[in-house]
């Protein structure tokens, strides 16, 4: 059994922003998988049981705020008794260009604050992530200005984009979920 976490914010304000790339792409997943999410007031999230493929999974979009997105994830794992390495987190990445995808098997949280929150509170780094490309092709200069872009909405061109970006994604999770973590990273990455 798998544990897919889509990293992102809760509100509805935040509902359209890159910040937000990982809830969209989970979404995605359940669509085409016809799984349905539920919220869960036990554990904070909205979360959904199912298969993709031959794989059993649970899909889950942690309600906490990104920085705290660790403290849901954790009783996830337990209680289904989900190993670390099972563990696959979507989320945006501002240092990939928009539409990339990089699947890893583990790392650093690379200054993404949800990933930092989730590495803290398991104590490890050996997870898998999924990192969906929101960059821009402009230079961002200053830390405050990370914030202001990754929290803003996709503009008009780039929301053409985002249905075949999150369908990408979904299939590149399919695709691992299938065939393995060397052959998705030789695929997509």
């Amino acid at each position: 059994m798998w544990l897919i976490v889509g990293l992102g914010n809760p509100r509805r304000k935040y509902s359209n922003t890159r910040h937000n790339a990982g809830f969209q792409a989970l979404s995605c997943l359940a669509h085409r998988n016809h799984i349905r999410l539920c919220r869960s007031l036990r554990y904070k999230s909205i979360i959904g049981k199912g298969r993709v493929g031959k794989e059993e999974v649970v899909l889950l979009q942690p309600l906490t705020f990104m920085n705290n997105s660790g403290v849901v994830i954790k009783p996830i794992l337990k209680r289904y008794r989900i190993k670390k390495d099972k563990l696959l987190i979507l989320c945006d990445d501002l240092n990939l260009p928009l539409g990339k995808v990089r699947l890893r098997p583990k790392g650093s949280d690379g200054g993404h604050k949800g990933l930092e929150s989730i590495i803290s509170c398991l104590g490890t780094e050996d997870f898998p992530r999924l990192r969906i490309g929101i960059g821009s092709h402009t230079v961002i200069s200053a830390k405050e200005d990370w914030s202001n872009f990754v929290l803003s909405p996709f503009n008009k061109e780039e929301k053409v984009q985002l249905k075949e970006i999150l369908k990408k994604t979904a299939f590149a999770v399919e695709f691992l979920l299938d065939m393995g973590m060397e052959e998705t990273m030789s695929k997509f990455n």
